[in-house]
């Protein structure tokens, strides 16, 4: 798997951008209660310091894009590490979720996330301002377009 870190405000210079991923509920009466996202919120090994807190945010939307669920905290207290990126796993109340929904992470440049540059799903997509928008990456070498795969999973029951 080759993963490298991305940023969507460092991408787009705007914290109003989400990485989404598309998922399908497993059975009818099914309640999404965490969400793992591979991210980091960087540490310096010079000074042995870890970044000042900083917001994330998690959406969950139904397959309509409305929204269901909506949080934000301190991106250190999911993704902190001295050695490089983690799944932090956020808790939510459950939300009960039936056939498709999305689940949203803003990293809003505290904590890029894990993002697989190969074997794109079609299940990735960025999310800016109400609309979900392909989520590709041109290989500048090439010119070629391929798809991304956000590194976030949904769990439940």
């Amino acid at each position: 798997m080759n993963v490298t870190l991305f940023s969507s405000l460092v991408e787009f210079g705007s914290l109003d951008f989400g990485e989404a991923v598309k998922f399908t509920a497993p059975n009818t009466g099914w309640e999404l209660q965490k969400v793992r996202v591979l991210a980091w919120s960087g540490f310096n090994k010079s000074t042995q310091t870890f970044p000042a807190d900083r917001n994330i945010m998690l959406e969950i939307r139904d397959k309509d894009l409305n929204l269901l669920y909506k949080f934000a905290d301190a991106q250190n207290n999911y993704f902190l590490s001295d050695t490089g990126p983690l799944f932090g796993e956020i808790e939510i109340p459950a939300v009960p979720v039936t056939g498709d929904f999305y689940v949203i992470f803003y990293d809003r440049g505290a904590a890029p996330i894990g993002m697989e540059n190969s074997d794109g799903t079609g299940n990735s997509f960025i999310f800016f301002n109400g609309q979900i928008l392909p989520a590709d990456r041109t290989i500048q070498e090439t010119n070629e377009t391929i798809k991304i795969n956000w590194l976030i999973e949904a769990a439940g029951k």
